[in-house]
């Protein structure tokens, strides 16, 4: 009963994966979606989306800005991340 159950998803899954190496395009729709559901948390300032960093070591350079100068500098940065995806995903043959 279990291990049917077991095959029965590691078959799902092992489909699934074929199927995104044979059209490894499509990843970049997800990485999009993402990026997107990203970029709504920082718009509207989630505050998950708004964290620069989980530790708060003086390791990057915007470190000492303000909170709303680093949530922009992260907006243009996934919004940069967005468009190029999405740019790939439309002009990659």
């Amino acid at each position: 009963m279990v291990t049917d159950i077991y095959e029965k998803i590691n078959e799902w899954m092992g489909a699934h994966i074929a199927w995104a190496q044979a059209h490894p395009k499509y990843g970049l729709l997800f990485a999009s979606g993402l990026l997107a559901l990203w970029l709504t948390g920082l718009l509207l300032r989630w505050k998950w989306a708004c964290e620069w960093q989980f530790n708060r070591a003086k390791t990057w350079m915007f470190d000492s800005c303000s909170p709303e100068t680093r949530r922009r500098i992260q907006i243009v940065l996934v919004g940069i991340a967005l468009v190029a995806c999405l740019t790939m995903f439309f002009v990659w043959e």
